[in-house]
């Protein structure tokens, strides 16, 4: 008689991304922080950071138009100790002004606001949101939601920056809105 083999599983390493997208809502939020001048400037960049049982963080990084595409960019950094986060937060807010804590429930309410209100245009949020969407919890937000303000002067303001495809989102917002419904301007 054969003798039974036992299967082996070997201990095998969780991905980064499969890491946030089956345990990073279970973790507390350590910080969230955004641009001090967001609301002037209309891009915010806000981080959401969330630390995990060996004492190292998960980072989400969101780069929001409020005035009119929402989620412009996201990403995210795992395994983080304190150092790279302070050097993490240094770089990605070098360009946009001072980083601020900010109420995580705000954050929230931010980031699916802004979100909602581009694809009410016909803009979605960044691939990457598949992903970095799981360091949020949808059930954080509030009425608080309907107190931000979308767009500039109750309009969509399209402000081209220098990655964007112009003619495209412009087309777009004709399309979606029409035209004389949105102002645009060149950034810089």
């Amino acid at each position: 008689m054969a003798k039974k083999r036992k299967k082996i599983i070997k201990n095998q390493k969780m991905s980064p991304a499969k890491y946030i997208i089956q345990k990073v809502r279970d973790l507390d939020y350590y910080e969230c922080l955004i641009n001090e001048e967001w609301e002037q400037s209309g891009l915010a960049t806000v981080t959401v950071c969330k630390q995990m049982p060996s004492g190292k963080f998960i980072i989400g990084l969101y780069l929001i138009d409020v005035f009119c595409l929402g989620l412009k960019n996201t990403l995210y950094k795992f395994n983080s100790d304190k150092y790279d986060y302070k050097e993490f937060i240094k770089t990605a807010y070098s360009n946009s002004g001072n980083a601020i804590e900010c109420d995580t429930v705000f954050v929230h309410n931010l980031i699916y606001g802004a979100i909602d209100y581009a694809e009410d245009i016909g803009f979605f949020p960044h691939k990457e949101f598949k992903i970095t969407e799981y360091l949020l919890d949808p059930d954080l937000i509030t009425d608080e939601i309907n107190e931000i303000e979308f767009g500039k002067d109750g309009k969509p303001f399209f402000i081209e920056g220098p990655n964007d495809n112009s003619a495209q989102i412009i087309n777009k917002l004709i399309k979606t809105v029409g035209e004389g419904n949105f102002n645009w301007m060149k950034s810089g």
